[in-house]
């Protein structure tokens, strides 16, 4: 069973950036497979690769969505954007560095943090992308 379902509650009425959340709950369930067959410690790195080159493209997106609309939440969407940038990179090091937790608190975090930001922070935009017809 997926740890992390989507459901049309996460929509944020645009396709690209729905797409991109589907895509980052696909990665977390990738990593709680691998785990719950005792495998996490071998697709981790792979994950936790993935995992930046996807945020920072998908975040790169929506940042560039909200400056074209002047959203005003453009400044506090991009501190969440780094810190969570920062944090994953946080869990990359330790990892590398032989910490035997980072699996299951990566896997912990992120769902938590994927979870309050697409339904908080995200749908904070969400109308004023659908209303200016660009998205």
């Amino acid at each position: 069973m997926a740890l992390f379902e989507w459901k049309i509650e996460y929509s944020v009425s645009v396709k690209r950036f729905d797409g991109d959340h589907k895509k980052l709950f696909s990665l977390l369930n990738e990593l709680n497979d691998a785990m719950a067959l005792g495998q996490g410690r071998f697709v981790i790195q792979g994950v936790l690769q993935q995992l930046l080159d996807y945020t920072r493209q998908h975040f790169a997106a929506e940042e560039a969505a909200m400056r074209t609309v002047a959203f005003d939440g453009l400044s506090s969407h991009i501190v969440e954007h780094r810190e969570l940038t920062a944090k994953v990179e946080e869990f990359a090091a330790e990892y590398k560095n032989g910490g035997s937790s980072v699996t299951i608190d990566l896997l912990y975090f992120l769902r938590d943090w994927l979870d309050h930001h697409i339904l908080c922070t995200d749908h904070e935009y969400k109308e004023v992308l659908k209303k200016s017809g660009l998205y």
